[in-house]
């Protein structure tokens, strides 16, 4: 029998143009982020991806995870998939492995 993956702990947020995400109003219960970068130019990224690296990794230290929704391969350390779904199937992954203490 295969489980639903409870989607309520994730926090999507789109990024159209350079903006300060550092304000995000983010519930307390959520623990995984995707951004959504698709309509993002090459240039704007490369702009804002230490932010992003930043970012990442204050998710991970609190045992979350941080996926971008991008078609631009911009950084080795960022989890970077070309759509939304891949996204939602990434993070599901990775807190499989966490269960698993993998």
């Amino acid at each position: 029998m295969h489980e639903k993956f409870d989607h309520s702990n994730i926090l999507v947020f789109k990024l159209t143009e350079i903006e300060n995400f550092e304000n995000l109003d983010v519930p307390n219960e959520t623990s995984h982020f995707i951004a959504d970068l698709s309509e993002l130019s090459f240039e704007k990224i490369e702009m804002i991806k230490e932010n992003l690296v930043i970012f990442g990794r204050s998710i991970y230290e609190k045992k979350g995870s941080f996926v971008i929704v991008s078609s631009h391969n911009f950084h080795e350390y960022l989890n970077i998939v070309p759509s939304l779904q891949e996204a939602y199937d990434f993070i599901q992954m990775e807190d499989i492995e966490r269960q698993f203490n993998i």
